[in-house]
């Protein structure tokens, strides 16, 4: 990580640390201006960032569309899990929409599925 990337990084886990629990997030977007990151509309140095943050420092971050908040409670993670569950089904059942419309067009021609040899390692 350059030196610029890794204090970005440090700033941006400081704005976090002053959004603890659901009722104050910061969006995207805000950390954004506030830091001067010129990106594109879905952020995805922020996110990047924010992501690597949960990963190296282990903070409890949780995102939602209104934006990011360190979890204070146990009710906010089983909020958030719940809503990462929920998330990751939809995807599945998307991927598994998509396939069958892919298949009945034919551009698949069997059955298989890429991710089954898929471990939790490929994710981190």
């Amino acid at each position: 990580m350059t030196a610029p990337t890794k204090h970005l990084r440090d700033q941006i886990r400081e704005m976090l640390l002053d959004h603890r629990g659901s009722d104050n997030p910061i969006s995207s977007r805000e950390i954004s201006d506030e830091l001067g990151i010129d990106e594109v509309e879905s952020f995805p140095v922020t996110r990047g960032l924010i992501k690597e943050i949960l990963k190296e420092d282990k903070i409890p971050v949780a995102g939602y569309s209104q934006g990011y908040f360190v979890i204070e409670t146990e009710e906010e993670l089983e909020d958030y899990l719940d809503n990462l569950d929920s998330r990751a089904m939809n995807t599945i059942q998307r991927k598994y929409l998509i396939k069958n419309a892919a298949s009945d067009h034919g551009f698949i021609t069997h059955d298989s599925d890429d991710t089954e040899n898929m471990g939790i390692s490929d994710f981190l």
